[in-house]
């Protein structure tokens, strides 16, 4: 909250809120709305644990890269396929692109490392800032 409070009021705005969504370009006002939920315009500190628990970058960074993959990999096989990735991916519709753009060595599976390159990738964005319509 605090991070992203640029006037510091102790409420997010739009313009606050999507310095913390990675999909913010294409989502951010959905992602917005879901997440005021007492629909007074702004994100303020209760509703701000339920916006970011649907970032998938928030997932991974709250519960540790290692953590998250032990716990996705259900057949402990060290590799999560597209359903065990899956739960943590916070991308809708572009899970699947997403799982095959980090599947960097085109093998059907992510494993560790690449999971944390996927993680970096989303935290590096979040603190670039989302990508902006030229």
């Amino acid at each position: 909250m605090t991070a992203a409070d640029k006037d510091k009021d102790g409420k997010l705005s739009l313009a606050e809120f999507k310095t913390l969504d990675v999909q913010a370009l294409h989502h951010g006002e959905e992602h917005f709305k879901e997440a005021d939920l007492n629909k007074d315009g702004f994100i303020d500190s209760s509703e701000l644990a339920g916006a970011l628990s649907r970032q998938t970058w928030f997932a991974l960074l709250s519960e540790g890269t290692e953590a998250c993959f032990s716990r996705l990999d259900s057949n402990k096989d060290t590799k999560l396929d597209l359903k065990e990735f899956r739960p943590i991916s916070k991308m809708g519709a572009h899970t699947e692109q997403h799982f095959k753009s980090a599947d960097t060595n085109k093998d059907g599976f992510l494993d560790l490392a690449e999971l944390s390159v996927l993680a970096e990738h989303k935290i590096k964005v979040l603190e670039i800032g989302p990508a902006r319509k030229k």
